[in-house]
């Protein structure tokens, strides 16, 4: 799962540690706009790269490695 925050940069979350859209906001909502001033980019459940294919992505949280049913 990958969240953006308001400042555009993404967190992604195993499914251990996924999170309700309104907790993801409350954390991620408001930590300033994205980048060029464009305003906030907060974005929840948002398309991510295929975790397997394509790198070693970590969950935010423990670090572990993503797998596609992340």
């Amino acid at each position: 799962m990958r969240i953006y925050t308001s400042a555009s940069d993404p967190i992604d979350l195993c499914r251990r540690h996924h999170i309700s859209e309104e907790t993801a906001e409350k954390r991620y909502g408001n930590l300033g706009d994205g980048p060029d001033g464009r305003g906030n980019c907060f974005g929840y459940d948002c398309e991510h790269p295929d975790y397997s294919e394509f790198g070693d992505y970590k969950c935010h949280v423990c670090k572990r490695s993503l797998t596609d049913n992340d």
